[in-house]
């Protein structure tokens, strides 16, 4: 029998195995895909398989923060959170997200997160193509500048140059928006 998400959520909340088997029969595909996204071929699919088992698990402990209507999207921001975290241990990357805005407020949940990379998404979308790639190269995929410029066909100094601009464009956008701009 198949649990929707209300009555999944509902189990969990009240602290049942079962809505959270739920969840994870109708989500860790989906959680292991936006994993591996982020970490192949850097890590290995072990990893991916032990984040996937902390994003449920993180599920687990703090289930308040889920509802019915938010569960793809807030499995999707841990997923990410998680894999971004492991690769940032992997290779000392910050997220772009995390360079560039701030609000006003307390920024704990991770429904606000996913609403700020919502927001960042959508000013990405702006800007030209050859912005997006640079800047979704070294913040998302967390490469050095090198190893985006490689990737791009580009040399190391077009690279920084690129995402210097870029990074000037996006900051705009966003200051635009209202939001803020941390130096």
């Amino acid at each position: 029998m198949h649990i929707q998400d209300k009555e999944a959520v509902r189990l969990l909340k009240s602290g049942k195995v079962r809505g959270l088997e739920a969840l994870m029969d109708k989500y860790a595909a989906y959680v292991s895909t936006i994993i591996r996204r982020i970490v192949l071929p850097e890590l290995s699919e072990s990893d991916v398989e032990e984040l996937s088992a902390d994003v449920f698990t993180a599920v687990w402990q703090k289930p308040n923060s889920l509802t019915a209507e938010n569960v793809k999207s807030y499995l999707a921001a841990a997923a990410r959170n998680k894999a971004l975290s492991r690769m940032r241990t992997a290779k000392q990357c910050q997220p772009l997200e995390d360079e560039f805005i701030t609000v006003e407020g307390d920024i704990e949940n991770e429904t606000d997160k996913l609403l700020l990379a919502e927001a960042l998404a959508a000013a990405l979308k702006e800007l030209e193509s050859s912005d997006r790639e640079i800047l979704v190269g070294t913040y998302y995929y967390c490469r050095s500048v090198k190893e985006t410029a490689e990737k791009l066909g580009i040399t190391q100094e077009a690279a920084k140059t690129r995402l210097f601009r870029a990074r000037a464009r996006l900051k705009k956008i966003l200051t635009e928006r209202g939001i803020v701009y941390e130096d």
